[in-house]
């Protein structure tokens, strides 16, 4: 099989950043979270959505949730509502060596350099111009830097737009003249939800979700996962 890198990457930033793990990370941690609040109160018990339903499928669907009511007053505790997603959260860990090269390298990283590797991962948490700030410059309005580049992370299946909020180099060996030699790189991504990314993974998602429905014995699993088996066989 074909061996893929892994990238952090903005080719719209002035310069284009085109960071390419030297080895793929050893850990990357994703965290997606979601908030909730408990509803503020309880409500008078009845089948108020079945009535005011009309249809037959539309009375089943009121029915039903008017029977979920009844768990929270059976425990005397209100139930959560959905309010909003926190940011999606990745973290990686990985390592960069000037005395050999990398898979993708040929015969030697950056002539035996980690400096271009640490000054494109410093740009990424650094203010920084794109084309479209250059253009304004062009006409005149000469923008303030204020803002890091967003990024691509393009890696184990993932195509995200995101920032970086954090970076932490740890320089572990050196040469003789005081360049780094070895590099341990940890950094912390956040989504970046203004984008056109969380559409392609929306639909690349439900694709995925699909293909599951291709496993053996899925049959078995919705069955053991109805109302009525899941909770009473």
């Amino acid at each position: 099989m074909e061996r893929k890198t892994g990238y952090l990457a903005n080719i719209l930033n002035v310069p284009p950043l085109i960071f390419r793990f030297q080895f793929n990370p050893e850990i990357l941690a994703e965290k997606k979270s979601y908030r909730y609040q408990q509803a503020n109160a309880f409500g008078q018990w009845g089948f108020d959505q079945a009535s005011a339903a009309r249809g037959l499928l539309a009375t089943a669907a009121g029915l039903y949730k008017d029977v979920k009511e009844i768990g929270s007053l059976l425990v005397a505790t209100k139930p959560l509502e959905a309010i909003e997603g926190e940011l999606r959260t990745f973290e990686l860990e990985f390592k960069l060596d000037a005395s050999v090269p990398g898979p993708l390298d040929g015969d030697d990283h950056y002539g035996g350099s980690i400096a271009p590797d640490l000054a494109l991962l410093r740009s990424f948490v650094n203010p920084s111009y794109d084309l479209l700030d250059t253009v304004k410059i062009f006409s005149g309005n000469v923008p303030c830097l204020t803002r890091p580049p967003e990024l691509t992370l393009n890696y184990a299946g993932l195509s995200t737009t995101c920032v970086m909020t954090d970076l932490t180099i740890k320089m572990v060996a050196f040469k003789d003249n005081g360049d780094p030699l070895r590099a341990e790189v940890t950094t912390t991504l956040k989504e970046q939800t203004f984008s056109h990314a969380p559409i392609v993974e929306f639909v690349t998602r439900h694709v995925d979700v699909a293909r599951s429905y291709g496993r053996k014995g899925i049959g078995t699993d919705f069955l053991a996962n109805t109302p009525i088996v899941g909770n009473f066989v």
